[in-house]
């Protein structure tokens, strides 16, 4: 896990770049490529955000080609490679893009899409998104593919469990200079942070699971 000793806020909002800035990386490798899917695992969150880790870092950005590494590198704000802190979380939760909207649509990581979310949003969820806040930030609370969301940043908890007892495994598209990866963050004991939750995930086990009266569930193992 690469750690970065810059803190440069992700604004994680909308961007408008120049039409010439776009004449650059994301004009030549980046296409649509989407689909509906009403199936949402924390498994494969974590696995779409983790392929994410060692690329770059582009406010108001969504596109990237996983081959670890940031192809454009000292280049904030220019139509660049990778994705910021609220547009990972989108893709990662596989939310619409059409803002408050229930469901869910796989993004490719090729297909340069932000979404309608700034991390404000996700700090401060209006009654009908697709995500809420939690009670708590307690760890008996929160799990992994949860979100901690402030004014001006979010990431996704990668596993249930930290370093210690005030810090996580983040995962976060975090500033230009440090890319997009796992980084240990204190988020949990940090006032400003809230926890958010995706509406709509289904257990990792889906469909072998087997469902008992009174709602718990029994793990088939191949």
């Amino acid at each position: 896990m690469k750690r970065c000793l810059v803190l440069v806020a992700c604004m994680g909002g909308l961007l408008a770049i120049p039409a010439t800035a776009h004449a650059s990386w994301v004009s030549n490798h980046c296409s649509a490529d989407h689909n509906p899917d009403s199936t949402f695992k924390r498994e494969d969150a974590r696995a779409y955000a983790d392929i994410a880790d060692g690329e770059g870092y582009e406010y108001g950005g969504g596109c990237w080609n996983n081959n670890n590494q940031d192809d454009t590198p000292g280049q904030p704000n220019s139509g660049g490679e990778g994705p910021d802190c609220s547009g990972l979380v989108f893709k990662s939760w596989e939310l619409r893009e059409v803002k408050g909207a229930d469901g869910g649509t796989w993004w490719s990581k090729l297909e340069n899409v932000h979404g309608p979310y700034a991390s404000g949003d996700f700090h401060s969820p209006e009654v009908g998104e697709p995500f809420h806040r939690l009670d708590n930030k307690k760890r008996s609370t929160t799990l992994y593919m949860d979100a901690f969301a402030r004014d001006g940043h979010v990431g996704l908890l990668e596993t249930n469990y930290g370093p210690n007892a005030g810090s996580d495994y983040i995962n976060e598209a975090r500033c230009d200079a440090c890319g997009t990866d796992v980084f240990v963050e204190t988020y949990r004991v940090n006032d400003s942070y809230e926890a958010v939750r995706r509406e709509g995930w289904v257990p990792d086990c889906y469909p072998r699971c087997l469902w008992r009266p009174g709602g718990s569930v029994v793990v088939l193992v191949p």
